[in-house]
């Protein structure tokens, strides 16, 4: 099992024994406020749980969520550098289109009239 499976089974089995202890507590023959506080007691042990839970995610994900933006990061500027001049283009061509003929109607469907 991969290092990225772990995750995935521990947040199965975090859910899995929340769910098993709200249905037992549930069903279990106690009064309403026996039942009650024993919720919320378990309530603060699971959020525990999933507060340890998360951060261990979070410690793990960190580092490589880091190592991939900085490996994406020269990628995605030159992706930049390559299409800006053909945004640059886009826009002269309309900003030439727009003063060639200012009286002539736009005719996209979406626009509105003067």
């Amino acid at each position: 099992m991969s290092e990225n499976d772990n995750g995935g089974f521990t947040t199965g089995l975090l859910i899995g024994g929340i769910i098993g202890t709200v249905i037992g507590i549930l069903i279990a023959p106690k009064s309403g406020s026996e039942t009650r506080a024993q919720l919320l007691e378990q309530s603060e042990y699971w959020k525990g749980k999933a507060e340890e839970l998360s951060e261990t995610v979070r410690d793990s994900v960190a580092p490589t969520i880091e190592n991939l933006s900085e490996r994406m990061a020269p990628t995605v500027e030159s992706a930049r550098e390559q299409i800006s001049p053909l945004i640059e283009q886009v826009n002269a061509r309309f900003t030439t289109s727009e003063d060639s003929d200012p009286n002539q109607e736009d005719k996209t469907p979406n626009s509105r009239p003067n």
